[in-house]
């Protein structure tokens, strides 16, 4: 038999230090494998980090939307000057009536409604009027839609429902637009009559503070929340 020669055993030490074929499908597989799990661990953080950056742009919007109301709570047009209610509350929507006092200007009322257009809470915002009839006009327009002129805000979405109510001196809690005027401008007969004739509210009657409550997602996928914010007004 014929020797082998020194570049053929180069040759043979070669070949036999590579790879198989099916060395190289098994580690192609694994490298798949990683790469999977890799991009899957990746896609997670990803959509973890977009839920939590939406999350805190709607806990963002709610603290506005209760900062406002606080604001809108805080001028609350008196009872008394307004010889009417200041406050409205039907269903998923609450009136407020408050004072206007830009510098400069006279003093002026404006009506505002905080109110569901389908899932977004939004705030409707009439434009200032210095007269009772022309009130009345803008609370009929808000009750109806808005009106023209009226500016509308988008606050809130992904809002499932709202409700309100007002804390009425001496009377409580009251979530219903009618007990809110009788306890403002009802009561024993003696002080209804001097109240009637004067064209004002009861002596010692104010409403003391507004309720909202509102159930709404804070994220794609969740269930409904409850958020709920007492605010006082400066009656």
């Amino acid at each position: 038999m014929k020797p082998a020669t020194c570049s053929e055993r180069r040759r043979g030490r070669k070949f036999a230090g590579g790879f198989t074929l099916l060395e190289m499908l098994v580690a192609i597989t694994l490298l798949a494998v990683m790469a999977v799990i890799g991009w899957r661990a990746l896609d997670s953080l990803t959509r973890s980090r977009e839920r939590l950056t939406d999350h805190d742009l709607r806990l963002d919007a709610l603290k506005v939307l209760y900062g406002q109301l606080q604001a809108d709570c805080e001028h609350l047009a008196s009872p008394a000057l307004l010889q009417a209610s200041p406050v409205e509350i039907g269903q998923n929507r609450v009136l407020l009536v408050r004072d206007r006092r830009d510098e400069g200007q006279p003093p002026t009322w404006q009506a505002l409604s905080y109110q569901l257009d389908g899932n977004t809470l939004v705030r409707v915002a009439a434009p200032p009027v210095d007269s009772r009839a022309a009130l009345q006009s803008s609370l009929l327009a808000l009750r109806q839609g808005g009106g023209n002129g009226a500016q509308v805000r988008r606050v809130l979405a992904d809002v499932d429902s709202m409700s309100a109510r007002a804390w009425v001196e001496p009377g409580g809690w009251q979530i219903d637009s009618n007990r809110i005027r009788n306890a403002l401008f009802s009561g024993n007969a003696a002080s209804a009559v001097a109240a009637s004739a004067a064209g004002a509210a009861l002596p010692n009657t104010a409403v003391r503070a507004v309720e909202l409550t509102i159930f709404a997602r804070m994220g794609d996928g969740d269930t409904p929340r409850q958020f709920q914010k007492i605010c006082v007004t400066g009656l």
